[in-house]
């Protein structure tokens, strides 16, 4: 699903979107740090070894039946009442990013990569792709971060904010992509990427590189206007169940 660095864009986006209340806007404005990593953390799950159903709440390949942020709820209700502003903050990301990774299986994913047939001769060819687009948006969002992103992230102090992850674990993911994001700092999505798709680094930039490789091999199969359509839809969601969220369970 979408990378630390397009949910960071996402999160930039969020904080200035006039079309989110102004009490809303002005809680993650205040919380920006907090916020930052909550649009983050459940990724933490890269590192840590830990399954995407004890941090998404859905598992990629089967329907997702309830909205991921709700189950989260449901399975910790103590986290419906926040212990001060910058948890309610840091929960408002959580909810950001289970809502776009959400729209992004359901809209993207399930449809047009494994409910689609494609003229390849492996089913592997679609996840090689998958990570391919995942690749091209995690690079543009990377260089429309703002620059006090990661100075920002990295000031963020969680205190006991989820009952399945440690501030152990928090801190950690905080600090793994506030580096990247740092004067000298290097990405390393190709470096997990590559890992989990049994290929070397070299391999993926070479596709990325080579604008007849990169259209043989996704967008031949996706269109680029498709992924602006999605992406466009899936910020409009994550805006809409951040609302739902704040007006529920804090009564903005």
């Amino acid at each position: 699903m979408p990378t630390p660095f397009s949910h960071l864009k996402h999160a930039q986006c969020l904080l200035v979107d006039a079309q989110l209340p102004a009490n809303m806007r002005s809680l993650v404005q205040q919380q920006r740090p907090s916020f930052q990593l909550g649009c983050i953390i459940a990724d933490a799950r890269v590192t840590g070894g830990i399954g995407r159903e004890l941090t998404h709440f859905y598992q990629l390949g089967e329907p997702i039946t309830e909205r991921p942020w709700r189950a989260m709820f449901l399975h910790y209700p103590q986290l419906a009442q926040a212990r001060d502003n910058a948890h309610l903050a840091f929960l408002a990301g959580y909810v950001a990013h289970l809502a776009l990774d959400e729209f992004w299986a359901e809209n993207m994913v399930r449809p047009h990569f494994w409910g689609r047939e494609w003229d390849v001769r492996h089913k592997r060819d679609k996840l090689f792709a998958l990570h391919l687009i995942l690749t091209v948006m995690d690079e543009r969002d990377q260089a429309e971060l703002h620059a006090w992103q990661a100075d920002s992230l990295a000031q963020c102090q969680p205190h006991a904010w989820l009952p399945f992850l440690s501030d152990d674990i928090l801190r950690d993911w905080r600090d793994f992509v506030s580096r990247q994001l740092a004067p000298g700092g290097q990405s390393q999505t190709l470096r997990i990427f590559s890992r989990r798709l049994g290929c070397d680094v070299a391999t993926l930039r070479d596709v990325l590189d080579d604008p007849a490789q990169l259209h043989e091999h996704l967008w031949r199969h996706i269109a680029p206007s498709l992924l602006a359509e999605v992406e466009a839809r899936a910020y409009a969601y994550t805006r809409q169940q951040l609302v739902f969220y704040l007006r529920e369970f804090a009564g903005f």
